[in-house]
């Protein structure tokens, strides 16, 4: 299971949209430590390690269809979904294909 990250202002976070946040290449969920704590004003917040990446188990198969996969199962995992993404580069790229892939998994704005 991928690492996460849980950012809350308060423990009435039922009634709060869920926002998972994907890191860029290289990075982690400590990247976006700052803006997380901004966005739990308003979202359960959860900041994630992708496979590979940070404190997140490592694999030798490492592509977007598996990763957003990953995404998927952890929403699962959590009972969130559906939820809001926000991705930086890789991340975008994964939960591009995660809402492609899992659209009962997130959450559409219009």
């Amino acid at each position: 299971m991928l690492y996460f990250k849980e950012y809350t202002q308060d423990t009435s976070t039922s009634q709060r949209p869920t926002l998972l946040i994907l890191h860029g290449l290289f990075g982690s969920n400590s990247n976006w430590q700052g803006m997380a704590k901004q966005f739990a004003r308003s979202h359960k917040v959860l900041a994630v390690d992708l496979r590979n990446h940070g404190q997140s188990p490592w694999y030798d198969e490492h592509d977007y269809p598996t990763m957003a996969q990953d995404v998927a199962q952890l929403i699962s995992q959590q009972q969130i979904g559906p939820c809001r993404m926000l991705g930086h580069s890789m991340g975008g790229k994964v939960a591009m294909q995660l809402a492609l892939a899992h659209q009962d998994r997130v959450q559409i704005e219009r």
